[in-house]
């Protein structure tokens, strides 16, 4: 679904989160989420494993979507890291969910550019060959694009520090989306996260679970967190009348925000964020 200056909904949100259809604008080549993909597997959709990767990556392509109607340009989204290689039949049933995926359902990565980051070569070392000529031949780069994906896949820590050349045509993070974990284990990446913020959905990234309004909405949260809290990392200076707010607020008060959201979601979900005076909890229904 696209949403555009005449959605209702869109004019809620942002009304909501006090933002203006011109900070999606001004922000749209700097905003760039890092979509970390999660809990499938114990998601209870599907019939097996490969059901459940496929709601992911139908989960993955509509969150795409609709941020490239909102105008941002870029993504960044984590598929699966060295580690999993560890679980039986894991990285066989994420091949064949995205292999199906793409050759069964068009969408819009036919009409983006496409990095993918990560030792993709192993696939050839463990009999997986087909799949890695796969990923090769969506390796895309075309000027006529708008959209870009930079998208995680068999990638680990150590791949990332003994390849930064690499990771040079990545932009730097803007919000971690985080499902269903609050850690980043495996999913670092050097020198792309100094200001990053950090986003927890108690639901998982499985599509079922999210209307289009609750990605919206999920989207929105994250650029409002990034966009207000961005210029205390790292390099806020304090007067001495904003350190005695913070410090009432955050450590007297222990201030802890709850807001809802009406979104028509199939399920309630939690998001989390964080700001400099304490956690806020968006209720997603």
């Amino acid at each position: 679904m696209n949403f555009n200056a005449d959605n209702k909904k869109l004019e809620e949100i942002l009304a909501l989160l006090k933002l203006k259809e011109e900070d999606l604008h001004k922000y749209s080549d700097l905003f760039v989420p890092y979509l970390y993909l999660d809990g499938h597997r114990t998601s209870c959709v599907g019939e097996n494993e490969i059901d459940q990767y496929k709601s992911g990556f139908d989960f993955f392509i509509r969150f795409a979507e609709i941020l490239g109607s909102l105008g941002f340009k870029q993504l960044i989204t984590m598929v699966h890291t060295y580690r999993n290689l560890q679980v039986d039949g894991r990285i066989e049933a994420v091949k064949t969910a995205t292999q199906e995926s793409v050759a069964y359902k068009p969408h819009h990565l036919n009409n983006s550019n496409i990095d993918f980051y990560g030792n993709l070569g192993l696939y050839k070392e463990i009999g997986l060959n087909d799949f890695y000529e796969f990923l090769k031949s969506y390796s895309i780069n075309s000027s006529e694009n708008n959209f870009h994906h930079h998208i995680l896949i068999n990638y680990s820590e150590d791949w990332a520090i003994n390849n930064l050349d690499k990771l040079s045509r990545m932009p730097n993070i803007s919000s971690i989306i985080r499902f269903t974990k609050g850690h980043m284990s495996g999913g670092w990446i050097p020198t792309k996260m100094q200001k990053s913020t950090f986003v927890y959905s108690q639901v998982p990234s499985v599509s079922e679970f999210w209307s289009d309004e609750g990605i919206l909405s999920l989207i929105l949260i994250a650029f409002d967190n990034w966009l207000k809290t961005e210029k205390y990392i790292g390099s806020k200076s304090y007067n001495r009348e904003e350190k005695e707010e913070i410090h009432n607020i955050r450590d007297n008060d222990l201030t802890f925000t709850k807001i809802k959201v009406e979104t028509n979601s199939p399920i309630y979900n939690r998001v989390i964020i964080f700001s400099p005076t304490g956690p806020i909890e968006y209720e997603i229904k």
